[in-house]
């Protein structure tokens, strides 16, 4: 893919000592809004990437401040190449926000079933993105939700059916590619068939090499297929390829399946090598130089970051530092070294470094193009008793299901996930007050829910909506316990009286006679396209 900047490559490299050209292959994390704290990572190893988050700017004026110090730090060496500055701006999870636009997420985007509105999403990704000085988007979730309880898929994805994801991902590569910006899809060679989560341990996906190309696989080749640049890898065990390692470490998986099958030929690079999944089961050293070899271009160590170890970055550095000394010692071939970092500055020297950053966004027509994606997404998926819309003349209760404490997790200080301060329920009970009446409307919190059932007499003209949500969080869960409970009381109450409003996923089964509308997402937009159909 990037071939024609080999020569150049091994030419820039050439003068490059042993510790920068590890440095080059790692993508690293840092605490804060100042390039200060990542100055020693760029200066002496000569850092290949950075996963930054919200943590580290959560503005557009944060984030230009804080990647054009950076690049000056870089631009500091005579022999430089563009840092990847990559960010996970792929509906479910997001950076700069509120004020970037998120779009409703890949799982409403497969709702919408539009590949040019999918296109237009992930231009508007790629825009923004390099308007606030990233250059590289890790996504699209290329995973097919085959599991639909998996905790840290689900919207993240576009669908559960294989050649319709497919269609999705190849339109978002596409469209991030109009947007200007380089795309990795993730997580090869598929994480939506499982119900573990890779942040706390090593899911296992017990299929053959065959069954993997028609239910996993499609996606991942059809991100090839639009030129995607980068391939993130799965700390996930699939025992009919490689009974032995997980695919970030599996030689049989990155280069027989990934490069031989499917005949990928960009940089391959590791989900965080500190995630659970790896730092659980295997010594972090022997873990990283069993990846290079398997296939591994450039390495993430970021989740000691998302877990606020108190010594992450000198833990970063000393994985820096091992690796100089297998190297040194010769566990690590320096000439398998030296083609690793060849590919990785071939790739930057074609992709970032005429790349055009900080221009000026139109927010307002990239709101128009999220907006007609969310519209585009909702859908009522039963309504036998014809609640909706909502008529005149009836007595509207909303009930926000989920308990306010039960919000606490949902912006957090590792700057990773939805990064939503302000709950789905919020925007749907707002945009909701701005279409019905206000003598019609009665909103009540879970608690006021609580008391209200243990006394209401149930009317005729009476309608409840009562609102979950759901979102995918790494390393935890949302929790949906009390939820359930409530929503199991308001059904066994006013039974078709009530609509279930899911700004979620619709995989799990509502209350028989209850009607059902879905949002497909739980971010802003998508609440009040929801609740714009109600009314």
């Amino acid at each position: 893919m990037f071939e024609s900047y080999q020569s150049q490559a091994a030419e820039k490299i050439s003068n490059w000592s042993l510790e920068e050209k590890v440095g080059q292959l790692f993508i690293l994390a840092f605490p804060g809004k100042d390039a200060e704290a990542a100055r020693s990572l760029i200066e002496r190893y000569n850092l290949g990437g950075c996963y930054l988050s919200q943590d580290n700017a959560s503005t557009f004026a944060e984030a230009q401040q804080l990647t054009r110090a950076m690049t000056a730090i870089v631009n500091q060496r005579v022999d430089s190449v563009p840092m990847l500055l990559g960010v996970d701006q792929e509906g479910a999870w997001s950076v700069l926000t509120p004020e970037s636009s998120t779009g409703p997420g890949n799982l409403a985007l497969g709702s919408a079933d539009n590949p040019a509105l999918t296109a237009q999403m992930y231009s508007v990704f790629g825009l923004e993105m390099r308007s606030a000085g990233f250059n590289c988007v890790l996504g699209p979730c290329a995973d097919v939700n085959l599991q639909p309880n998996s905790p840290i898929i689900d919207t993240r994805a576009f669908g559960e059916i294989p050649a319709e994801v497919a269609i999705q991902v190849g339109a978002a590569v596409h469209g991030a590619h109009d947007g200007g910006i380089v795309v990795c899809a993730k997580h090869f060679p598929g994480h939506g068939d499982t119900t573990g989560d890779t942040h706390r341990e090593i899911p296992v996906v017990d299929k053959s090499l065959a069954t993997l190309l028609i239910e996993d696989l499609a996606p991942f080749k059809a991100a090839i297929d639009a030129r995607v640049e980068l391939m993130m890898t799965s700390h996930i065990c699939y025992p009919q390829i490689d009974p032995e390692y997980p695919a970030t470490l599996s030689r049989a998986i990155l280069q027989g399946v990934l490069r031989d099958t499917l005949g990928f030929k960009g940089i391959v690079i590791s989900d965080s090598m500190n995630m659970g999944a790896i730092r659980r089961n295997f010594p972090p050293v022997e873990a990283a130089i069993i990846a290079f070899k398997a296939g591994i271009d450039m390495m993430m160590l970021s989740e000691e970051h998302y877990d606020h170890n108190d010594n992450y970055l000198e833990n970063q550095l000393a994985m820096i530092g091992a690796i100089v000394s297998a190297v040194e010692d010769g566990r690590m071939p320096e000439a398998d070294l030296n083609k690793i970092v060849e590919r990785v500055v071939a790739f930057k020297l074609a992709r970032l470094t005429t790349m055009p950053m900080y221009q000026e966004i139109n927010i307002v027509a990239n709101r128009k193009v999220e907006q007609a994606a969310a519209v585009a997404a909702v859908k009522i998926l039963s309504d036998s008793a014809h609640n909706l819309p909502i008529q005149a003349g009836k007595e509207v209760f909303v009930v926000q299901t989920t308990p306010l404490a039960d919000y606490a997790n949902l912006v957090n200080p590792r700057g990773i996930g939805p990064n939503q301060a302000v709950p789905a329920f919020d925007y749907f009970a707002a945009e909701l007050s701005q279409g019905v009446a206000s003598e019609q409307l009665n909103i009540l919190n879970h608690q006021e829910a609580q008391a209200w059932l243990a006394s209401v007499d149930v009317q005729p003209q009476q309608v409840v909506l009562a609102v979950i949500e759901n979102y995918p969080l790494p390393g935890e869960d949302f929790k949906q316990a009390a939820s359930k409970a409530l929503l199991a009381q308001l059904a066994e109450k006013f039974g078709a009286q009530l609509v279930v409003i899911g700004l979620r996923n619709a995989y799990d089964a509502v209350p028989e006679l209850a009607s059902h509308l879905c949002s497909y997402g739980s971010r802003e937009c998508s609440a009040r396209a929801a609740a714009q159909l109600c009314f």
